[in-house]
């Protein structure tokens, strides 16, 4: 199931900050009801990127180092991850990894201005090590621009060029789906 978000983003450069909204969405494929201490998966695929041409009045040469982060629930316990399909995602090689408590896709880039990039579906395996009852809600992290859901490094044309670090957080921040632990 699709769940849209209202994201705002902030880039700062040159002593200059620009804050502009990012409409995106999650899909989640996650079972509503899982044993205890047993193992499951859950896909989340973010939408496709439409790379934009310009930023902050600026011309874009490309996006990099894009990173998107969802919660891991207390209660679920990582056990590994993979990336499967994607698209225009640059020369760099797509990863996924346990950070503290978010599991993070990182395209390196570059992705190009006008192009779409489709991201790589995450599918993450985890155990439900939570006591029985305990709901796991799914959701994509941050909640502030320190704090941030998704990054990424936005190259803009100004002179020799510029790279603009940009984060971004959905407010509000919707749980995109549960799973019980029976």
């Amino acid at each position: 199931m699709r769940t849209a978000l209202a994201a705002s983003c902030q880039g700062s450069a040159l002593g200059q900050t620009s804050t502009s909204a990012l409409d995106t969405g999650v899909s989640l494929l996650a079972p509503a009801t899982v044993a205890r201490n047993s193992t499951f998966q859950v896909r989340l695929t973010a939408d496709p990127i439409v790379v934009p041409t310009t930023g902050g009045g600026y011309n874009i040469t490309n996006l990099n180092t894009v990173k998107v982060r969802f919660d891991l629930p207390a209660g679920a316990t990582f056990v590994s991850a993979s990336l499967s399909g994607g698209s225009n995602l640059g020369s760099g090689a797509p990863t996924v990894a346990l950070s503290g408590s978010q599991i993070v896709l990182s395209i390196p880039g570059n992705l190009l201005p006008g192009t779409t990039a489709t991201l790589p579906t995450v599918t993450a395996t985890l155990s439900a090590s939570g006591a029985s009852g305990t709901v796991l809600p799914w959701k994509l992290s941050g909640s502030s621009y320190a704090s941030p859901g998704i990054t990424f490094t936005a190259r803009v044309q100004v002179l020799l060029g510029v790279s603009v670090a940009t984060s971004c957080f959905a407010s509000p921040n919707p749980v995109l789906g549960t799973t019980t632990i029976n």
